[in-house]
């Protein structure tokens, strides 16, 4: 079962014997119910295979997607979180209906990991919601430092009616490009910060897919 869903599998299964119990023993009404209840639970926890792509020399790395998702907007010269200087900012709104997985993007180690409670941002807002500081709004950071020293930050920015996304991770962790990290029931926001000499690859309104939409090209940081 954990190749479909990303709960336990003896939740699943109990998901499932019961199932099976309601339509053997329950009125229709109650089975029919249940029946809709677990969809529901199986679409915000279903998981999605995704396929190993390693990264790629181009004069540095490639960058792929971690989530599936709209690219929202694309901003440049702003200042990066916890990491020094200016960079570029794409923001990706996940679906309420999308696979929730998370994937690291590149290859790396992750060396900064924090959570922080506040006020929450719906995926739709408009764009000027989020270009502020974010101290007082539910996020979590997530900087990953790939193998050629680059630093690159994750910000999941919780959305309204959802909840901080479930990252396996700690500080001090590696993981290979594409490797499932964690996932983000109900969906949110992601804001990715890139170095400002990184080649972005992708476009607004553009659908991306972790493990194979690549949506940047990171130079060498030397």
């Amino acid at each position: 079962m954990k190749r479909f869903f990303f709960i336990p599998t003896t939740v699943s299964w109990t998901l499932f014997a019961i199932l099976i119990y309601a339509w053997l023993n329950w009125s229709f009404g109650y089975s029919l119910l249940w029946s809709v209840l677990c969809f529901i639970f199986a679409l915000i926890t279903r998981r999605t295979s995704v396929p190993y792509r390693d990264t790629l020399k181009n004069d540095g790395e490639i960058y792929l997607s971690p989530v599936f998702g709209e690219v929202k907007s694309i901003r440049r010269n702003v200042q990066l979180p916890h990491i020094p200087g200016e960079g570029q900012e794409i923001r990706i709104a996940i679906s309420g209906w999308s696979d929730k997985g998370l994937y690291l993007p590149t290859a790396g180690e992750v060396t900064y990991l924090r959570a922080t409670r506040g006020l929450k941002i719906s995926r739709d807002a408009e764009s000027v919601a989020f270009y502020r500081p974010m101290d007082d709004v539910a996020h979590t950071d997530f900087v990953l430092t790939s193998k050629n020293k680059t630093q690159t930050l994750m910000r999941f920015v919780e959305s309204k009616y959802g909840s901080r996304p479930t990252i396996w991770l700690k500080s001090g962790d590696r993981g290979r490009g594409a490797a499932c990290f964690g996932y983000y029931p109900f969906g949110g926001t992601l804001l990715v910060y890139l170095p400002n000499n990184s080649d972005i690859l992708v476009f607004e309104n553009e659908f991306v897919v972790p493990g194979q939409t690549v949506i940047a090209a990171l130079k060498d940081s030397k």
